[in-house]
């Protein structure tokens, strides 16, 4: 479906107008990814304990998803190689569609009160081998299925995005209440109107479900 949105009322700028205004890289940036997991980056990824995973399905379409476990939850099998536990969520199955479909991937590893970040690219698929997913297990209970990453590019972001964002200052916990003003889902799920109710959904029950699953199901 067409539709005129905000979006049409700029242009594009191509990639020699870009340049014009941020300039080149120093040799250093340019040149910093490497094509394997190094000491350190494997030291950083077995503190990390949030990351984002993203992938990309056969039309495009670019998704991005939040994950979170206990350290040392992704496994680096080598230098070229990541595994990475799926737990129980909602079964919506985003990124195992896309990587069924292309498997490019793209991930971004925090590690709490770290201002840098590590960021690898490569190719992953689905596996649900079973010595590997009683590795990745967690809390006394093997991963769900496992994606196997082929690592491509392994480099480091600088800090300023966490700095610019104060994401680890612990008073940003007053901006959390001020947004939310009760309850996540109620708030989130206001925003479906009509589409709830047509689909019988109580809000409150949804809420109260997901901090039933938060207490019970993270594993």
């Amino acid at each position: 479906m067409n539709r005129r949105t905000a979006a049409d009322d700029y242009r594009p700028i191509d990639m020699t107008r870009i340049r014009e205004i941020i300039g080149y890289p120093t040799k250093f940036i340019e040149e910093k990814k490497s094509p394997s997991i190094g000491d350190f980056a494997r030291r950083f990824i077995a503190h990390s304990t949030f990351y984002v995973f993203a992938s990309v399905n056969a039309a495009g379409q670019v998704d991005a998803s939040p994950k979170g476990d206990p350290p040392g939850s992704v496994k680096v099998l080598d230098p070229w190689t990541l595994a990475i536990p799926d737990r129980p969520g909602n079964k919506g199955i985003d990124t195992f569609r896309n990587l069924v479909e292309r498997p490019g991937v793209g991930l971004l590893f925090l590690v709490p009160g770290v201002r840098e970040t590590l960021r690898i690219n490569g190719n992953a698929f689905v596996t649900d081998e079973p010595d590997l997913l009683r590795s990745l297990a967690a809390d006394g209970k093997p991963a769900l299925l496992a994606t196997v990453v082929r690592v491509e590019e392994v480099f480091y972001q600088c800090g300023k995005a966490l700095i610019r964002s104060h994401l680890w200052n612990p008073d940003l916990e007053l901006a959390a209440a001020l947004l939310l003003d009760g309850n996540f889902y109620c708030a989130a799920g206001a925003e479906m109107g009509d589409k709830a109710a047509a689909m019988g959904v109580n809000l409150g029950e949804v809420a109260s479900t997901a901090e039933e699953h938060y207490g019970t199901t993270l594993y």
